[in-house]
């Protein structure tokens, strides 16, 4: 057994002490990449884990590579979240604090102090076994911590002060009202960083069409006001509450639960009431001013917007379905006392034609998926196929008086201009999705806000300048780049400010704090200094110092005298930002692209026109045995209790192998397990070859000059990974496939001194593919093997093209084919057979696989210009219908071989006697016969009493076992 907790802590000791990941400005040539900083409001669990691992496998293969690599670390303190967190311990909420003292095992007599904001923060950032620091040093993370900050830490405050200042001298951060996410508990706005659930859910504005129900209004929310015409009846939901309430003057009837909603979003609400309706009255459509009956139907959510909806069956398939489900079920109209009759007279009114579709696109789409009921979820698909094909293409039909002819993108904007020129509608935001919540766990609301300050992200030369950095940059996976420039394309005005919360006051409105996707975007910049700050008093951090620091601007010595920081100080800061800058790589979370990513490009683009980011690399997101994680709720696997179950190399190398870092990772406990005997067994393999005495050889034969090239490969498979970022592929070539091949040169090797020699230099270079992986064991090995230094700064290996031998990898894949023939055959056999025969195909049969080869490649094969080519240039004596089977085989033969082999096949290189003889004693072995014999087909002379001579095919002898 190995002790993995003994070998991380040697090693990550050893490092600490080596101080080997505290990098300087020197003459390398410098590679800078920064993980998104950890928000802490809960322990770092096995999620974060491989979001932080990633990067650090970058780091270390880059600084093998010969890079100086900067690869810090910091917390996230700011904003609400944290806040939110406090109070929940402070009202003692029964589902949390069992989280916390059950899942994290936080003594109930330490709640008080979960009480403070900022104690709670640095528990979980650094403080307890279940911190970011702690977890991130457990799993040998190759971090620079002298650089480490908290984002409340003063100097860092003084960095966001000047960065506002700059944005704000730039025009662009600006006041006014503006719908926000909002929390009615904190009396705040709220970004995604502050929300349990529905990080990423937009704002939707819809406009609210008022239909007349004698002196009152019932306002319909949709998106679609240009479909209005075709309106046959409105929709309530008779399971729902609903309220007469005084709106701007006007006496609205909505469901309960919109009252509120109204309220925040800045509408003159007065007096409110209960209402019943009456479903037998009609209601006056606006614009066309017609009478539609009131209908009822389940799928109105009351819950989203007024509650109240218009029905369009000829465009909507929701409403369609739920018409259809009353034509058929009468007895549910007369309990409303709805004449079934009348219902059974509404036809859907087309008013908008498109491509592709029928007189009514709705119905169209609803027939074809055959949609029978409104809870089958297939109306959505069904919606947004509708709704994206008539916006895209659609156009209004030649009756809809004023607008015939018009686009819809174009009449969606006409008419709802002309309802509210008119009064006869309204606007009213709502989100895109459901549940909404704050980490203070209140449901949160749309709120419109009238002296909120925002970033104006909508500012056509600030869009420009990002548009630009963007289009710059290196985005991985490349698919990423349109999600960047749709955010670009639609960010707008972004509340920056908040009331409540940690963090940097506002420069311009010192009650305000900077909210926490905000404070964070240009922070890279702030490692680059944030080791020294920590020696300078965070009074003296003007302005003028980051203008020195960052930009060049200003006079050291002045500066000097000014702030009473030392020249040479002020000097090393502004040497420390020139060298690391720009910023090689960002790395963080694909759901982050719609804010914080694409924030972080605003920011660079207009601070650091010139020294934009080079790159971003996305991930995905990684859920628990198929379930999402969250610390809030304890459903997660936190690092401590998985480094102390596995081992760090374990977590590390489960993290890497199953998917690229931008698809969705899974955490399996019995996967995880099972790596850890994968790694066990690699152990002791090394270990087996550290045994081996160090011979020295001259003359290599077939399986060594097989292994030596393979291992080529398997460095050029690993560095090309890792180049491009993609951990599991680098994971395939460094770990399992480099066991899997030397654990068939072992069994194949029959010299001892060149299996020990061979396997040696093997695994010197072995080690240091899986060092960014593993580096833990990767160390222990190669201290075991007697080599200098450690393996984290050795030099990366590099391909020897003299050690590359296609020849020997054609030759050794042809072995192992033979081998599972034979295998194959034995399985079916009824006794265990003494005698094996391999008959290798005559020299006229590879050139006629030689020209059928040529024919497979240029694609579709003519097999008659095969047949035909073949016997001019052969001149064979074979009958026609046996030529045939024997070029269908051969061209099928061709069609399974992998592409390099072909290349090998088509020069003829390979001996297919000489290779099976030199093989024949392994091939005896691995069967327990007591003969082999290899023959030429043509051979007079060969054992053949079944004629099995004549099947043989190149690359694949014909068989004889007896």
């Amino acid at each position: 057994m190995v002790n993995w907790s003994e070998i991380d802590a040697k090693w990550q000791a050893a490092w600490r002490e080596a101080k080997l990941f505290e990098p300087e400005p020197s003459d390398k040539p410098k590679f800078y990449l920064t993980v998104a900083y950890p928000y802490v409001s809960g322990p770092m669990h096995i999620g974060h884990g491989r979001t932080y691992t990633i990067p650090d496998v970058i780091a270390r293969y880059k600084r093998m590579r010969g890079y100086n690599v900067l690869f810090p670390m910091a917390y996230h303190f700011t904003g609400t979240p944290i806040v939110g967190a406090a109070k929940r311990v402070a009202r003692r909420e029964p589902a949390f604090v069992k989280v916390l003292t059950e899942c994290y095992r936080i003594p109930r007599e330490m709640l008080n102090e979960f009480e403070n904001p900022k104690f709670y923060a640095e528990y979980f950032a650094r403080q307890s076994e279940l911190s970011y620091r702690k977890g991130m040093e457990k799993l040998g993370h190759s971090i620079d911590w002298r650089r480490e900050f908290t984002t409340v830490d003063p100097a860092y405050s003084k960095f966001v002060t000047w960065q506002y200042h700059k944005i704000q001298a730039a025009g662009l951060i600006v006041k006014g009202r503006h719908p926000v996410k909002w929390c009615p508990n904190d009396g705040n706005p709220v970004t995604d960083h502050d929300l349990l659930e529905g990080e990423g859910v937009e704002i939707v504005e819809f406009t609210l069409l008022k239909y007349r129900y004698g002196d009152q209004i019932l306002p319909a929310a949709t998106l679609r006001p240009e479909t209005v015409f075709g309106v046959t009846n409105l929709w309530l939901n008779p399971a729902a509450s609903y309220v007469s309430v005084r709106v701007g003057g006007e006496d609205w009837i909505v469901s309960e639960q919109a009252v509120d909603k109204l309220r925040h979003q800045g509408f003159d609400v007065g007096e409110v009431r209960p209402v019943k309706i009456d479903f037998t009255k009609k209601v006056e459509v606006p614009l066309i001013h017609k009478m539609v009956p009131i209908l009822p139907a389940s799928f109105v959510d009351p819950d989203n917007a007024t509650g109240v909806v218009g029905s369009v069956p000829a465009h909507a398939p929701y409403d369609h379905v739920a018409l259809l489900e009353l034509q058929e079920n009468p007895e549910i109209l007369l309990s409303y006392g709805i004449d079934p009759d009348e219902v059974a007279a509404i036809r859907p009114i087309s008013l908008i034609e498109v491509p592709g579709y029928g007189e009514s696109p709705a119905v169209d789409v609803v027939e074809r998926l055959g949609i029978r009921h409104q809870k089958d979820p297939r109306l959505e698909e069904a919606t947004a196929e509708v709704y994206r094909n008539e916006f895209a293409k659609g156009r209004m039909r030649s009756w809809v008086t004023k607008y015939a002819g018009m686009p819809v993108s174009q009449a969606k904007k006409a008419v709802r201009e002309e309802l509210l020129a008119t009064n006869e509608g309204s606007t009213m935001f709502e989100f895109s999705a459901k549940p909404v919540t704050c980490r203070c766990g209140s449901p949160v609301v749309v709120g419109v806000v009238e002296d909120q300050w925002f970033l104006n992200y909508a500012d056509e030369g600030w869009k420009r300048k990002a548009r630009d950095c963007l289009a710059r940059m290196h985005l991985v996976p490349p698919e990423t780049r349109e999600q960047f420039e749709h955010t670009i394309d639609w960010l707008h005005e972004w509340p920056c400010t908040r009331i409540v919360g940690m963090g940097t006051p506002a420069p311009w409105a010192p009650n305000w704090i900077i909210e926490s996707l905000s404070d964070s975007t240009v922070y890279m910049a702030y490692y680059t200094i944030s080791h020294l700050l920590k020696t300078v008093d965070p009074n003296s951090l003007t302005d003028e110092v980051f203008d020195f620091v960052f930009y060049g601007k200003g006079d050291p010595q002045q500066l000097s005298r000014s702030t009473n920081i030392d020249v040479e100080k002020l000097q090393r800061m502004r040497r420390e930002f020139s060298y690391w800058y720009p910023l090689d790589y960002r790395m963080s979370a694909n759901e982050l692209i719609p804010n914080h990513l694409t924030f972080h490009i605003f920011h660079h683009a207009l601070l650091f026109p010139d020294l934009c980011p080079r790159g971003v690399v996305s991930f995905g997101i990684a859920v628990l045995e198929g379930q999402k994680m969250s610390s809030s709720k304890g459903n997660i696997v936190a690092i401590h209790e998985a480094v102390a179950r596995y081992g760090a190399d374990t977590v590390r190398l489960y993290l890497m192998s199953t998917v690229e870092p931008w698809q969705d990772f899974d955490w399996r406990a019995s996967e995880a397990l099972a790596m850890q005997k994968n790694l066990e067994r690699f152990v002791s393999l090394a270990e087996e070859i550290i045994s081996l005495p160090d011979e020295k050889m001259s003359t290599l034969d077939q399986p060594a000059r097989w292994m030596l090239s393979r291992l080529q490969g398997h460095i050029r498979g690993a560095t090309e990974a890792l180049d491009n970022f993609e951990t599991r592929k680098a994971t395939q070539h460094s770990f399992f496939m480099m066991m899997q091949d030397v654990r068939w040169f072992m069994k194949r090797e029959s010299r001892p001194e060149v299996r020990a020699h061979v396997l040696r230099r093997v695994l010197d270079v072995w080690l240091r593919l899986l060092a960014p992986l593993v580096p833990h064991i990767c160390e222990e090995l190669w201290e075991k093997l007697g080599k200098q230094g450690f393996v984290s700064t050795a030099d990366w290996p590099a391909v020897d093209e003299r050690l590359v031998d296609r020849e020997a990898e054609l030759a050794e894949s042809f072995v192992l084919r033979v081998i599972d023939d034979v295998a194959k055959i034995i399985k079916v056999m009824k006794r265990q057979p003494k005698k094996l025969c391999l008959y290798v195909a005559p020299p006229w049969k590879w050139r006629a696989f030689q020209i059928a080869l040529e024919y497979c490649r240029t694609g579709a094969v003519d097999l008659g210009r095969l047949i035909k080519e073949v016997e001019e240039k052969l001149e064979l004596h074979l009958a026609k219908a046996e030529l045939v089977r024997l070029l269908q085989q051969m061209v099928q033969e061709i069609r399974k071989m992998p592409a390099q082999e072909l290349d090998l096949a088509a020069s003829g290189v390979l001996d297919e006697q000489a290779v099976l003889k030199e093989a024949s004693d392994f091939i005896r072995g691995e069967f327990s016969l007591s003969e082999v014999h290899v023959y030429s087909a043509d051979d007079q002379s060969r054992y053949d009493p079944q004629h099995r001579a004549a099947l043989s095919l190149p690359l694949r002898p014909a068989i004889y076992l007896e």
